[in-house]
């Protein structure tokens, strides 16, 4: 079974010691890969982020994350525990976690493509794509990615390597960086026929959908070269491991794929959550709520240390003044003493 590990075999090299603590270490990420999606998730949804068919596709792929996490956490607690339905092929168990978490690694590995279709379609229907609201566009990419991603798990149950699997995934990267720099230079020919044009061929809304479709070239070099190394070591992994090969380097790939697609699970939606400004605005706000319950302290001037007797301040005009805290309450004391013993005794 390819991609699955072998438990037998790592029990009889004395290796399943060394596996488990991988193991742990693969269950530890993928608590982390969880817990950041809530908090992601939670902000967008503070923020209504699901106007667009870009956020709509990037929810779709997310969304696969914690579902795949939760498997995996399962998997690996069952080998550990020693129960057979984390790693034995025979059971029911193993079939249904196997196939649902192979299912959920393939849409985030395709996951290029899928952006790449919605530019193309935005150039498509450049004049009033932004004006009209084609919620299907971003549904349907999203149904498709999953279609795509349950046939590509299937037919990986079913044939001897992965050498088919690992080709397709490395041919539709490539395919998705050209498609996505033939689309720019679409759109910059727009852009150039916009800036020749002044008798209104193009309207604001179009001029607005030709900037946004040359931002996103932008932003999917730099999408694409920040996961680059996680979309080609994890089809090269996949492909290794359908070798035959001694069972210790099968399950030693099988185990760096898994802890690499888990740290490719934090790392993308973080890629993509670092260029959004609303986002960021909201994340900030909640955190700075957060933290002005523990910055929130009393100073008490009777208490203050040589350390910290001077307050810098400034005037109105910008002009620091320095203040001698202890001076000052030394000062108002002796004041309020002498006051006191001026005044006469009451009879």
């Amino acid at each position: 079974m390819i991609l699955s590990f072998n438990y037998t075999a790592a029990q009889e090299d004395n290796t399943l010691e060394y596996f488990n603590l991988g193991f742990v270490i693969i269950i530890f990420i993928n608590i982390v890969s969880i817990l950041y999606y809530l908090v992601n998730v939670s902000i967008d949804i503070r923020i209504g982020k699901f106007d667009t068919n870009v956020i709509k596709i990037h929810q779709f792929i997310y969304i696969t994350c914690p579902i795949g996490s939760i498997v995996m956490i399962a998997q690996k607690v069952m080998i550990i525990a020693k129960i057979p339905g984390g790693y034995d092929y025979d059971y029911p168990t193993f079939q249904f976690l196997h196939h649902l978490r192979t299912s959920t690694v393939f849409p985030g590995l395709i996951c290029l493509t899928a952006f790449v279709i919605e530019r193309f379609l935005a150039t498509l229907y450049l004049k009033d794509y932004e004006r009209k609201n084609r919620w299907w566009i971003g549904i349907i990419i999203g149904i498709g990615l999953y279609t795509a991603g349950g046939l590509l798990a299937y037919s990986l149950a079913i044939v001897a390597t992965s050498f088919y699997h690992t080709v397709f995934l490395l041919v539709l990267s490539a395919t998705s960086c050209l498609g996505n720099m033939l689309n720019y230079k679409i759109n910059q020919k727009y852009y150039r026929a916009c800036q020749q044009s002044y008798n209104g061929k193009y309207c604001l809304a179009e001029r607005y959908q030709i900037s946004d479709n040359i931002h996103f070239y932008f932003f999917f070099i730099r999408f694409a070269s920040s996961i680059f190394f996680f979309t080609i070591l994890c089809p090269v992994l996949m492909l290794v491991a359908s070798f035959e090969i001694d069972w210790f380097y099968r399950n030693l790939c099988i185990t760096l794929f898994e802890l690499s697609f888990s740290v490719y699970t934090i790392l993308t939606p973080y890629i993509i959550y670092k260029f959004n400004i609303r986002w960021h605005q909201e994340f900030k706000r909640v955190l700075s709520k957060i933290t002005a319950r523990f910055k929130t302290k009393r100073i008490d001037v009777t208490e203050i240390g040589p350390e910290a007797s001077n307050l810098n301040l400034r005037n109105t005009f910008g002009v620091e003044m320095n203040i001698d805290i202890k001076r000052q309450s030394d000062t108002y004391f002796e004041q309020l003493n002498s006051s006191w013993s001026m005044q006469k005794p009451c009879l």
